[in-house]
């Protein structure tokens, strides 16, 4: 699952922050859902010339395993409408938002380690 997403104009800082405190923590705790990053946008020039404009400035990457991907989204949903602490930021940019899901069709090669934490020292 891929998050894409951009702050409002000037708050760039409460969304980071809003990430950290509030998102990170309780998207760790769902069971079944593993963070294995966030990224923020690079400018660089086009590898190919056919390649589109990027729309967004941060990506975070989530993995999960179920048999039924949108009852695993659903229930996901349900839970996090279900705690307290959790609210979806006034400074994301909610006109460009973009929330894929893909299913793997081979063996990802990757192991699901919470580096995040460490990351943000």
């Amino acid at each position: 699952m891929l998050a894409l997403t951009n702050p409002l104009p000037g708050k760039e800082a409460e969304y980071n922050r809003w990430y950290d405190d509030v998102a990170y923590p309780i998207y760790k705790s769902l069971p079944g859902l593993v963070p294995l990053g966030r990224f923020k946008a690079v400018d660089v020039p086009h590898m190919f010339p056919f390649q589109m404009e990027n729309q967004f400035q941060y990506l975070s990457i989530y993995s999960f395993e179920a048999e039924d991907p949108v009852a695993f989204v659903e229930q996901m949903g349900i839970r996090l409408q279900n705690k307290d602490q959790y609210y979806l930021s006034e400074t994301i940019d909610k006109s460009r938002f973009c929330g894929p899901i893909y299913v793997a069709i081979n063996d990802p090669n990757f192991e699901p380690i919470d580096r995040y934490d460490a990351l943000k020292s």
